[in-house]
């Protein structure tokens, strides 16, 4: 299968931790075992839930590399419109069904197509960086327009192999170009109306970086272009200030999201944000306009931001 082929290590989300899932899995184990039992979960109840993980395809994966790659992201973000016919286990069912960065980033994904729908006109070049399977861009509707171009750029080569499949299934492979590149290395002039870029700065722990990467979106957008991207907003924890909205979580759910990803799996999206940090950010890359349009727990924000015309 494709999303099972080994990957480049030099992929910030989904590297492979290990030379194999069975040592990735034996580490977590060992360290679960070695801290043993936490205020709110038995080591017992940790190892129920390795286990569990361990007995599907996604948390396989999650076990293995902390972090998804394009097929798994595209897997979650369409649930369920796209998984009907799919055996879950119990705990792929509460990841893909319950746990609320699973919804908010589910919810995400649509506010993301309805903001570059809108956007959407005859010679217009559009493009989604990291790609993944492009359904930010693929998935929309380009009835009555003739000439359009979507590009899709990322640093996996097997991502853009699935990219380029699902580009044929929505009958707009005419319309896509594809390249493998680095983010932070686009080399790109004034080439695109619109860039769509999620699930790069969740991932990066230094600002700076993420300021580095808004500046190559920024010098490949044409003047008065747009981007759309997204941010994680800081979880509750004791001293820190959160955004979340607890109306809208089910605490049991956000307790065992926690226990599930940052307890056993470690996963490697942790890098949070607040929308001041994240509206600094634009600004200091050279970006105007800024709205931000949340889901409703106020997790996983969608950022539209503008090139000047100047």
């Amino acid at each position: 299968m494709h999303h099972l082929t080994l990957f480049a290590q030099q992929n910030l989300s989904h590297a492979q931790r290990t030379p194999s899932f069975e040592l990735s899995k034996q580490i977590l184990l060992e360290k679960i075992l070695n801290r043993g039992d936490l205020p709110y979960i038995s080591v017992e109840k940790q190892l129920e839930l390795l286990q569990g993980l361990s007995e599907s395809k996604l948390g396989q994966f999650l076990i293995e590399r902390g972090g998804l790659n394009g097929y798994w992201t595209h897997y979650v973000i369409t649930h369920p419109e796209n998984n009907l016919k799919n055996p879950l286990n119990s705990l792929e069912s509460f990841i893909l069904e319950r746990a609320p960065t699973s919804l908010a980033t589910q919810e995400r994904f649509q506010i993301f197509k309805s903001q570059i729908q809108k956007r959407i006109q005859e010679g217009c070049s559009f493009s989604s960086i990291p790609c993944g399977l492009m359904g930010d861009l693929l998935d929309l509707d380009y009835s009555g327009l003739h000439t359009f171009t979507l590009c899709g750029i990322d640093l996996d080569p097997e991502t853009l192999v699935l990219a380029k499949d699902h580009a044929k299934t929505r009958g707009l492979l005419e319309h896509c170009q594809f390249f493998e590149k680095d983010a932070w290395d686009l080399q790109l002039h004034e080439k695109f109306d619109l860039i769509a870029s999620n699930g790069l700065s969740i991932y990066e722990h230094n600002d700076q970086k993420v300021i580095d990467l808004y500046r190559q979106f920024y010098n490949a957008l044409k003047p008065n272009g747009t981007l759309v991207t997204s941010f994680l907003t800081p979880p509750p924890a004791p001293g820190f200030k959160t955004e979340w909205l607890s109306t809208e979580l089910n605490p049991q759910d956000a307790l065992l999201q926690k226990i599930i990803f940052v307890d056993i799996l470690d996963a490697k999206w942790q890098a949070y944000r607040s929308e001041a940090t994240v509206r600094n950010q634009l600004l200091q890359a050279g970006f105007c306009n800024i709205e931000v349009f949340y889901d409703k727990a106020h997790i996983f924000p969608t950022v539209v931001a503008k090139k000047s015309s100047i």
